[in-house]
């Protein structure tokens, strides 16, 4: 889909906007879940729906009101109004694959006490054919390149993988240098 175009313009249900309102008729619901799954705006109608709060009525992406009740309920008090989060959520819920390393670190890093992050879902990642761990991933998400040589955490939280708390030896050998500068 072209970048300047809008999801709305191309949606399948633009044919027919009202029978994406088929109440409790089962007939209706299905004919509405079919006309979403030829639509190439799925993943962006679901997001719509989330941050809108449009979660009450309608078939929205093949999912009903419940469902999409479902994947809010699953997003953290502060990730409701973050588009990242909740694009995270519902490619995760739609079964979208992964497109990149900060849609992992999305999915796989939660929140502790005292503004750390920590990690869930194993000690490494397969990512484009690259093996992954916790702490490079968070540095590679957040920074935007690989690091250089080992990247290792600068707070006293065992195993929290908050990108600002993290740094490779490049980072660490020019944090020492500024130290000796002062």
């Amino acid at each position: 889909m072209n970048q300047h175009t809008d999801w709305r313009d191309t949606a399948a249900c633009k044919a027919d906007p009202d029978a994406m309102h088929p109440d409790n008729n089962e007939v209706g619901i299905a004919n509405a879940k079919q006309i979403c799954a030829t639509c190439p705006g799925t993943l962006p109608c679901l997001v719509d729906a989330i941050l809108t709060g449009d979660n009450e009525h309608g078939i929205r992406a093949g999912l009903r009101p419940k469902q999409r009740r479902a994947i809010v309920h699953t997003l953290a008090a502060g990730q409701r109004a973050d588009r990242t989060a909740v694009t995270a959520a519902a490619r995760k819920a739609l079964g979208h694959p992964t497109d990149d390393l900060r849609e992992i670190w999305e999915d796989r890093s939660h929140t502790m006490p005292g503004g750390h992050l920590g990690w869930h879902g194993g000690e490494t990642v397969i990512f484009s054919g690259h093996v992954y761990t916790p702490n490079r991933l968070s540095f590679e998400a957040d920074r935007g390149r690989p690091p250089v040589g080992m990247v290792r955490r600068t707070c006293e939280v065992d195993a929290c993988v908050h990108p600002r708390h993290l740094a490779d030896s490049q980072e660490r050998q020019q944090a020492v240098e500024e130290a000796g500068a002062k």
